[in-house]
């Protein structure tokens, strides 16, 4: 919860998050790309990790508009559940602390209310 609050800090400072991802893919780093207009670009090659950094990321945003840069990756607003970390659609949201579940845990239980995610 404390990253998103600095996304969306960002955001409102008009303040970009680049992201350049080695390994595996970042759900977390795609939104922060997304919400704030950085780039989020996964290396396909590690070799040409230098010349990425530089033609990509080097460039300010003035810079960025005139030049032809990789396309925008589609990024995945669903939230992941708080049990068994998957990607729900519709689910349970915990009014104390905002987590999701995929079913409702008991009677007793905070997640009573169901909501779509988009």
């Amino acid at each position: 919860m404390n990253v998103m609050n600095v996304i969306f800090a960002a955001q409102k400072q008009n303040i970009l998050i680049d992201a350049c991802v080695l390994d595996s893919e970042s759900g977390l780093l795609q939104q922060a790309a997304d919400i704030t207009g950085g780039l989020y670009l996964k290396i396909p090659q590690l070799l040409a990790l230098t010349q990425y950094l530089l033609w990509v990321f080097l460039p300010d945003p003035e810079q960025r508009s005139q030049l032809v840069l990789p396309p925008h990756v589609h990024v995945d607003y669903r939230a992941a559940c708080f049990c068994h970390r998957n990607m729900i659609e519709i689910g349970y949201v915990c009014s104390v602390c905002l987590s999701s579940e995929c079913q409702a845990a008991s009677p007793f239980s905070s997640f009573i209310s169901p909501s779509t995610f988009q």
